[in-house]
């Protein structure tokens, strides 16, 4: 005698598909994936950020010791200039005299054959012009450099904004005032010279180079 198997009958009700939990992990686990990635490239471009600004400030002070060398002094902020709290007007001062349109005091040159040579680079810096309330990158074109009259431009940071100059520095330091506010756009003023080391404030931890201002 044989015996049959006994065969079930097909699951017509049986799993198909994916859950509801397991979609809701597959989304957990994606967006874990696209977190991680995002911090990392936001990471690495604000790093990027940083290291040009840093490079940036380091050719300035270069500039700003060969411009020392043929004329004597640095470009000045406290002459010629309405106020220097204005930070914009400033940083144009460091521009226009570095590239040969004014000279320490912030005075044109009547004869462009009078012009110095530039201590910039022009690979090396960005400029920008103000627009309003914001600044917007420009360029130094060729009819710029051969026009006579002196363009408002200021250098500018990885952030858009102009790097704060000032000479001689109202703080009691010696030397100039060269930094980037970096990406909060912040940092601490001081008008008037302190007698003991400021307190630094959270605006200013993200300021680079990071002694700056107020050499802390």
């Amino acid at each position: 005698m044989h015996l049959s198997t006994l065969k079930l009958p097909p699951n017509r009700h049986g799993r198909v598909g994916f859950t509801l939990i397991e979609i809701m992990i597959v989304l957990l686990v994606v967006g874990i994936l696209f977190g991680i990635t995002f911090t990392g490239a936001s990471y690495l471009f604000t790093s990027q950020q940083e290291k040009k600004a840093l490079a940036d400030i380091e050719a300035l002070k270069l500039a700003l010791e060969a411009f020392k060398i043929e004329f004597g002094d640095y470009p000045r902020t406290d002459v010629n200039i309405s106020s220097q709290d204005e930070e914009f007007l400033c940083g144009q001062r460091l521009f226009q005299a570095l590239a040969g349109f004014v000279d320490k005091r912030g005075v044109p040159y009547g004869d462009q054959s009078q012009r110095p040579k530039s201590f910039l680079k022009s690979d090396a810096i960005t400029l920008g012009e103000k627009a309003g309330s914001e600044f917007r990158q420009v360029s130094l074109s060729m009819s710029v450099l051969q026009s006579s009259s002196v363009p408002e431009y200021a250098l500018i940071d990885s952030w858009d904004i102009p790097y704060v100059y000032e000479y001689p520095r109202r703080d009691g330091n010696l030397g100039f005032l060269l930094f980037s506010k970096g990406p909060d756009q912040e940092a601490s003023t001081f008008s008037m010279e302190q007698a003991n080391a400021p307190e630094r404030q959270d605006s200013d931890y993200d300021n680079l180079p990071p002694s700056e201002p107020g050499k802390w």
